[in-house]
């Protein structure tokens, strides 16, 4: 089963994005930062918004409860901060 908080569609109404495109981000992306104490992981993937536009989304997931995974935050990576693809931090030497 699958939540999504109030702040990801938020970011979403925002950068005009939607629930199904988080989805296909965290079901063809990949985990690119590990949060084990908080029970969350950030994940990338590519989405495509239209025939002809595809982006990558960074998504937060929780999976602390056994029966949900709930979407915390969901946003378009800002290019200053992560390497394309963005998987890395930029200034950060070690890939997730």
């Amino acid at each position: 089963m699958l939540l999504i908080q109030s702040h990801a569609v938020q970011h979403a109404l925002k950068e005009g994005f939607e629930g199904k495109h988080m989805v296909e981000a965290v079901l063809t992306g990949t985990i690119i930062e590990e949060y084990p104490e908080d029970h969350r992981a950030l994940i990338c993937g590519k989405t495509a918004l239209t025939k002809k536009v595809a982006l990558y989304l960074h998504v937060v997931c929780e999976y602390a409860d056994p029966v949900y995974v709930e979407f915390v935050t969901a946003y378009i990576p800002d290019d200053l901060e992560w390497e394309k693809p963005p998987f890395r931090r930029r200034g950060t030497d070690k890939k997730k």
